[in-house]
This record gives C-alpha cells, sequence and structure tokens, in this order.
C-alpha cells in the first residue's frame, strides 16, 4: 500500500489531507489509489488510525523488536509511533507531510517532525528506525533504493537496526514481467474529495533484491518473517554487511 515518503511533495498532499479530516471527524469521502494495471482501489483512512489490536502481523513482529531511541520514517497519523511511545521507547516520528503531522498531534505524539528523509539531519543517532506500510517504497525505483539504504545506515547507532516491510508483487504481471524496469516500480496517483492528485513513483521490492542493494550500503539484510498468504514480508537490517 503506497504511503507519505520522498516522492509525494508534488501530490497536493490529498492523503494529509485525509487523514486530518479523519481525526477532525471530518471526513469527504473516501481515498482512491489510482494506478496503471487496474481499477483504482479504495484506500480507508482508518488504517492510520489503528490500535495494536489491529495491526497486521508483520507490524505486531516489527514493533516488538524496537529498541532504544526510534525512528517513524513516514509515521502517517502516527499510530505505530503511538504504540511504541506508550511502551516507554523514545520515538521521534518523521512525516513529510504538514497536515498528517497536525493529526499526529491531535493523537498525542510526543514527538513530531515534519521534512523529508532525505534531508533529515538529526542531532543524535536512532537504535531503531522503523519504515512501516511500505515506507521503504519511497526510495521510488530500483535505481535510488541503495541511496535510501545509505541514508538510513547513517542514522543508525553503533548496533543499530534498519525493520521495514514489503512485497513481492510479481504475481501481478502473471508471469510475464517488464523487461525495461523492475517489476516492482510502480505509480500512483490519489483522488479525495473531487480531486486527483500528480502521479507519484513508489517501489515494491522482493528480499533477495532488496539485500543486494541493501549491502551495497553496509548493511546485513536479514528475512525476519513472511506472509505466506500475501507475501508481504519483514525484514531486518543490521550494520555490518561485507
Amino acid at each position: 500500500m503506497p504511503k507519505f515518503g520522498a516522492n509525494t511533495e508534488n501530490m497536493n498532499d490529498l492523503l494529509g489531507q485525509a487523514i486530518l479530516d479523519y481525526a477532525l471527524e471530518q471526513e469527504k469521502g473516501p481515498v482512491y489509489i489510482h494506478n496503471h494495471y487496474g481499477d483504482p482501489d479504495e484506500m480507508p483512512v482508518d488504517v492510520f488510525f489503528r490500535i495494536e489490536e489491529d495491526f497486521f502481523d508483520v507490524e505486531t513482529k516489527a514493533l516488538a523488536q524496537c529498541r532504544g531511541k526510534v525512528l517513524d520514517v513516514g509515521a502517517g497519523a502516527g499510530c505505530h509511533s503511538l504504540n511504541l511511545q506508550n511502551k516507554g521507547l523514545q520515538v521521534d516520528a518523521l512525516e513529510i507531510s504538514e497536515l498528517a503531522s497536525r493529526a499526529m498531534f491531535m493523537q498525542g505524539v510526543a514527538s513530531i517532525i515534519t521534512g523529508n528523509i532525505y534531508d533529515y539531519k538529526p542531532t543524535t543517532l536512532y537504535d531503531t528506525i522503523l519504515l512501516m506500510m511500505n515506507t521503504i517504497g519511497l526510495a521510488g525505483s530500483i535505481d535510488n533504493l541503495s541511496p535510501l539504504f545509505k541514508k538510513l545506515a547513517s542514522l543508525l547507532a553503533p548496533g543499530g537496526q534498519i525493520l521495514f516491510d514489503s512485497s513481492d508483487i510479481s504475481y501481478l504481471y502473471e508471469g510475464n514481467r517488464p523487461t525495461d524496469k523492475y517489476f516492482g516500480e510502480q505509480a500512483y496517483c490519489y483522488e479525495y474529495n473531487g480531486q486527483k492528485g500528480s502521479w507519484f513513483k513508489w517501489l515494491y521490492v522482493d528480499f533477495e533484491t532488496a539485500k543486494a542493494h541493501a549491502a551495497h550500503a553496509g548493511i546485513d539484510l536479514r528475512l525476519e518473517y513472511t506472509n505466506p498468504e500475501t507475501d508481504q514480508y519483514l525484514a531486518k537490517g543490521l550494520l555490518g554487511a561485507s
């Protein structure tokens, strides 16, 4: 599922508006995600406001492994940040959307940073960097994946870890993968309240490909869990790949 990240700056922030409207109980209809391979999908905005009992299995497993000081990248409405915060962890919620950041504030997230991960320069490093709901996809293309891993690695304290989920979406092609690009490179467009935003690129990456690109950034990527029904997986990256 596409989510806010570095490639959403020119989308008119329709998803951020939908998130804020939901927080204010002023929803103006559903959010639709347009794609180039089928009919638009409806995105339930309440997915950004879930509590622990409603988290997906990969999210539950990832949150259980968070430790130390945590950076929640693409925090949305802050449901994961709140979960960790309520468990006593120090969490910085990084979100590019000012509107979504306002919703996070309303939800009680203590530390909110509105900005782009590529431009972010923290004063202290992190023990855990969390990227849920396929936020790793903000790389946009396979060529940008190694630079993203390098940026994330630069934010880790010694012994730090990266936790993210993604999916192998080769099933979309029914055996006929594209030959002109990596099959996980997609483009999407949000529609909300009668408005359509700009098209933006998003990346779904299979684990073995992610592992190879992480190694270029000095990250040893390990497969923690795979959902056999959805092909969604959880990966953990540790500094120190050879």
